[in-house]
């Protein structure tokens, strides 16, 4: 089978972007013959054979309406089956790593709200059938919502967990010399906070709440201390009295992963909006207790799990604050519930049945 995958820019390495090439490589494993499509390489696509797209327009929603019309022209729709990892026109599978477009609330005279609906509307609209692979059961469930979408077209994935990235707890004495080669001192309440969206994953609300917890130190990871929110929100920290309790760890590698998981007493993760929220099921995985919101696709794992606290949404600083002592006085026992979770819950096949959904709409449009 030939089969084309589209992603807009593979350089920006995202989650999705990461899930494009690790679904490549999975087809072509299966013996499949794989192109990327995108404006971009990167290490991402090493060894997957590539087509670069000219990167056009002047704004992301320009671009992506250029990417999607330059993608018409490149595929073979008689010989390649078209996947794409963003919404674009002319899919025959949507892998989805974005929240429902039209169900936000944006003001319908704007280009981007008219370009980006447009394209939603492609892929998930009453003349579309394009299959459509989800990531969590409320992104799901949004889609329908605002589309009237067929059941059949939807399939749910379960995470996409690398199982690299499944941890045993440490020994105390190994994890007391971790935590403090990280500056985490003795009796510290240690917050880990990753991502690279400052203000949708909700550091801002972090930083609030840890100035309500003076026995707290937060370790951010994932976002550049220099980007422009995330300096915003560490300058609003000298105000609030704290930034001298927040270490600040750049871009974190697998190494620097298991070092923070390792040393930290808990996840938290008040994000505004996160489809997934990839970061919960690899806490959970290294027995790192989370305290989340209700929006997060995958706080339903930290629910079930019993290994955390889930908030509502528009959760209070002091009820972020209040949710972390809680989780440090339990995290022993709040541990031992992640790893019994995760050992006996499905957490690394996304990537799998993400191929194998793939291999079954290539299977329907020959039979047909």
């Amino acid at each position: 089978m030939e089969i084309a995958i589209a992603v807009a820019d593979l350089v920006r390495a995202g989650g999705v972007e990461r899930d494009a090439a690790r679904v490549a490589r999975v087809l072509i494993d299966r013996g499949h013959r794989v192109r990327l499509y995108s404006t971009s390489a990167g290490p991402l696509a090493a060894g997957i054979p590539i087509t670069i797209l000219p990167a056009r327009g002047l704004t992301n929603h320009g671009r992506m309406a250029a990417f999607a019309s330059d993608l018409q022209g490149a595929v073979d729709r008689r010989r390649q089956l078209v996947v794409g990892f963003q919404k674009l026109t002319g899919l025959d599978v949507l892998y989805c790593g974005d929240w429902c477009f039209a169900e936000r609330r944006r003001s319908q005279l704007l280009p981007r709200y008219r370009v980006m609906r447009q394209l939603e509307e492609a892929c998930c609209g009453p003349r579309s059938n394009t299959a459509l692979l989800m990531l969590s059961q409320p992104q799901a469930d949004a889609y329908r919502r605002a589309w009237s979408i067929r059941p059949e077209r939807i399939t749910v994935l379960p995470p996409t967990l690398a199982p690299r990235r499944i941890l045993p707890s440490l020994p105390d004495p190994e994890r007391q010399e971790l935590r403090r080669s990280l500056g985490i001192e003795e009796r510290q309440n240690a917050w880990l906070w990753i991502g690279v969206q400052p203000r949708t994953k909700g550091l801002d609300r972090a930083v609030a709440a840890l100035s309500l917890a003076p026995d707290a130190l937060l370790l951010v990871a994932g976002v550049d201390p220099a980007h422009k929110r995330a300096r915003r929100m560490f300058e609003e920290a000298d105000r609030r009295g704290c930034r001298d309790r927040i270490v600040a760890v750049g871009a974190a590698d697998h190494a620097m992963l298991d070092r923070l998981f390792g040393a930290c007493d808990l996840l938290v993760h008040p994000a505004r909006l996160d489809v997934t929220g990839t970061v919960i099921v690899e806490a959970l995985a290294a027995g790192v207790p989370v305290v989340t919101t209700q929006n997060c696709g995958y706080a339903a794992h930290v629910s079930a799990s019993g290994a955390g606290l889930v908030l509502s949404p528009d959760a209070s600083p002091s009820a972020i604050a209040e949710a972390a002592r809680v989780v440090k006085s339990k995290r022993a026992s709040l541990s031992k519930l992640a790893h019994d979770y995760v050992a006996t819950t499905e957490m690394t096949t996304g990537i799998e049945l993400a191929a194998t959904g793939i291999e079954e709409v290539a299977s329907r449009m020959s039979a047909a």
